[in-house]
């Protein structure tokens, strides 16, 4: 059975119009016009062939066939919101599929892990892989619906979103400061240690940035950053890493950052899906949540 109700739209302004008495009040309350909701009012009497109003004085009161109308409208727009907040609470209750996500293990380690635990408890996901990888050609897509990159694009075959650039800092845990040779007019690091994952051609280029010496300086090359930030944290020696990876330390005082100069690293943080999902609902909520988490908190 074919229904014409192209009327429908117009319901709230006259379900307003009615319950409040008048056509200002209604209009305040859905934030219209007012010749906006006596014209919504002259339509929805003309779809429908009823006079719902008539004036008295300077203001309209409900005919007798129009509160007859206004009593099923009120009806059904109550029973349509509370079907529409049942679907709501169904559509919330139902577990999603399982979500597989790979993460750099730094940054891991150092919050993100936390925020997908918080997705996942929220949008009732009853099982949560994190995995790790580091690039993009590192991620195993059998087993990952996302992954968080420390790369640079193109990535063939996925969609991909900038999460951030990365500038790399100097930290230290507080009681390594006085070592640091800082007064002399011809800054050292000798006799500091310097953790480094790369060939130290970041520790040097930071060196010219920063102008210090490493000059007599000890290295130690790890096989990941989050043991260069823990080595950091026990007070071992000076760590050249992003602010992403440090500022739960930073903001609890157990690491400092002694100087000013910071570099771009040669890549930055991308989250990646493939690309027939880029429109996934759960996979962009995700997104959302993620970068949500990186913007500045206020005071």
């Amino acid at each position: 059975m074919t229904r014409s109700l192209t009327y429908l739209h117009y319901l709230p302004a006259f379900e307003a119009v009615a319950r409040l008495g008048g056509i200002r009040a209604a209009a305040d309350e859905l934030n219209l016009s007012a010749s906006a909701v006596s014209l919504q009012i002259k339509k929805l009497g003309e779809a429908t062939g009823i006079a719902l109003f008539e004036k008295t004085g300077r203001g309209v009161a409900l005919t007798r066939a129009g509160a007859d109308f206004a009593q099923a409208v009120a009806v059904s727009l109550g029973q349509l919101e509370g079907a529409a907040g049942a679907a709501r609470r169904i559509d919330m209750a139902a577990p999603a599929v399982s979500l597989g996500v790979s993460v750099p293990t730094a940054l891991g380690i150092a919050w993100l892990s936390g925020v997908l635990v918080e997705f996942a408890e929220g949008r009732n996901i009853p099982e949560l892989t994190i995995n790790e990888a580091v690039t993009g050609a590192e991620v195993d897509w059998e087993r990952n619906d996302v992954a968080i990159v420390y790369d640079n694009p193109p990535f063939p075959g996925k969609s991909w979103h900038l999460l951030s650039a990365v500038r790399l800092r100097t930290v230290c845990a507080p009681v390594l400061f006085p070592k640091l040779d800082l007064q002399q007019r011809e800054r050292k690091l000798g006799g500091i240690t310097l953790f480094h994952e790369d060939d130290g051609a970041e520790w040097a280029k930071w060196a010219v940035e920063a102008r210090v010496s490493l000059q007599g300086s000890r290295r130690v090359r790890v096989g990941s950053v989050a043991q260069a930030v823990a080595s950091a944290v026990q007070g071992r020696g000076l760590a050249l890493v992003s602010d992403m990876l440090t500022r739960g330390f930073l903001a609890e005082g157990r690491l400092i950052q002694p100087f000013l100069a910071s570099i771009n690293a040669a890549h930055e943080y991308y989250i990646l899906c493939p690309e027939e999902r880029a429109e996934d609902p759960l996979l962009r909520a995700l997104v959302d949540h993620v970068t949500d988490h990186l913007r500045p908190k206020r005071a």
